[in-house]
């Protein structure tokens, strides 16, 4: 008798099992789905805290430095060509003309090349037509691109320059002096001049917002 009331529990058990399941399955999906839904609202919520604390450094910037800059936010950064050009939201119905100069809180970041109504396209320091007049210690040279590398130029071998100098904007052009760059990381020395090796300040991978200081030539 015993043995066969086992049976009618055990039964049961499993009749209960077979009619809970898809209740208990259900159950466990949306733990599930909440879980991966936090990870990805947490995922964004650093993005945007990223950007906002970007904004804010770019803000300081702009009070302290660029009084008559404007913000924009970066809005495509195309990886086909990743280091060679951004496009910004601010156009011509802002004021932004080629070859305004574009910077971020860290320092140069490139120039106007292409402006539409409400967007323009930003030549990049990376660039490989990268051409600019730039200062190191006391001498002056040229800097420019290749194979993916900024290297100064013009720079007789005669001038002492020591790893790890900033690298700042000329005041030999329109754009304006002491505008940092980045640092000297290495320096080849032939008969006549050198080829200095330049790490830039600003992390082309990770461009969210620049400003646009206005009424400015690259050349």
């Amino acid at each position: 008798m015993k043995k066969n009331i086992g049976y009618v529990i055990l039964f049961f058990v499993l009749l209960l099992g077979i009619f809970f399941k898809d209740f208990f399955y259900s159950i466990w999906i949306q733990k599930d789905f909440n879980l991966e839904k936090n990870i990805v609202l947490e995922s964004d919520y650093q993005n945007l805290k990223r950007e906002y604390e970007e904004l804010l450094q770019t803000n300081n910037l702009k009070v302290s430095f660029l009084s008559d800059g404007i913000i924009s936010k970066v809005i495509l950064h195309d990886p086909c060509i990743f280091f060679e050009e951004i496009t910004i939201l601010k156009g011509k119905e802002e004021g932004i003309k080629e070859q305004d100069v574009i910077l971020n809180e860290e320092g140069f970041v490139g120039t106007v090349s292409e402006v539409s109504s409400h967007s323009s396209q930003v030549s990049l320091l990376t660039n490989a037509q990268t051409k600019i007049s730039v200062k190191v210690q006391n001498s002056y040279g040229i800097l420019k691109t290749k194979e993916g590398n900024l290297f100064i130029t013009d720079i007789t071998s005669k001038e002492e320059i020591k790893k790890d100098s900033i690298v700042y904007t000329s005041s030999f052009t329109n754009i304006p002096g002491d505008i940092p760059i980045g640092k000297v990381t290495e320096v080849s020395t032939s008969s006549l001049n050198q080829e200095i090796l330049v790490e830039p300040f600003v992390n082309f991978e990770n461009l969210n917002y620049v400003v646009i200081k206005k009424g400015l030539s690259y050349e």
